[in-house]
């Protein structure tokens, strides 16, 4: 009971660092690309490196990450690709759907217990639901910061599309990490809405 209890507060913790990065995608609108592939690959490397030889490491790392968190270092890794072939608005809005999109789909899919979802039965209809409804709230914000010339309801527009596909994207059941699906998928959707 103990060690359940315990793993469920460091995911929470980590879902909570998940979240917060949101903060630095709101830069993104003040660099460049260059600029802003050099945050990402400094990130990446903190991240790779110096943090698994912290003693903080053991609060945000799950028991099974020995060395590092392979869900952190993909979540910069992706990201600085994203930087290097797309607009910046598209890295930051995919950012946006990727911090607070599958943040919140963990931390409530395992907080509220409900149906799993019929093709895959490690999430649920609750998870999908907060992947939406917070993917899209961060995705429509980050899309009138990055580009405050799109109307309100262009971007809402934009953004639900883009988040009910990334949020597809998560559920289904691939091995793939969710920090590599979820930000390419947006990223693409972004680049054929061809809102810029």
């Amino acid at each position: 009971m103990v060690n359940f209890m315990t793993s469920s507060f460091t995911e929470e913790k980590r879902q909570a660092v998940h979240i917060a990065l949101i903060i630095l995608a709101f830069s993104l609108k003040y660099l460049n690309r260059l600029q802003a592939a050099v945050l990402l690959l400094g990130l990446f490397f903190i991240t790779l490196i110096i943090i698994p030889k912290l003693r903080v490491r053991s609060i945000f790392y799950r028991h099974s990450e020995n060395k590092y968190s392979q869900g952190a270092v993909l979540y910069f890794l992706v990201l600085f690709i994203i930087v290097l072939i797309f607009p910046l608005w598209i890295a930051a809005i995919s950012w946006a759907i990727m911090a607070l999109g599958d943040g919140a789909a963990t931390l409530i899919g395992r907080k509220f217990k409900c149906r799993e979802l019929p093709w895959n039965k490690k999430k649920s209809y609750a998870g999908s639901i907060a992947f939406v409804v917070f993917g899209f709230a961060g995705a429509t914000l980050m899309l009138k910061w990055m580009l405050p010339e799109l109307m309100m309801a262009d971007c809402a527009q934009a953004a639900v599309k883009t988040t009910l596909i990334a949020a597809v994207v998560e559920s289904l059941p691939t091995k793939i990490n969710d920090n590599v699906s979820v930000p390419i998928a947006s990223a693409l959707v972004l680049y054929f809405l061809s809102l810029a």
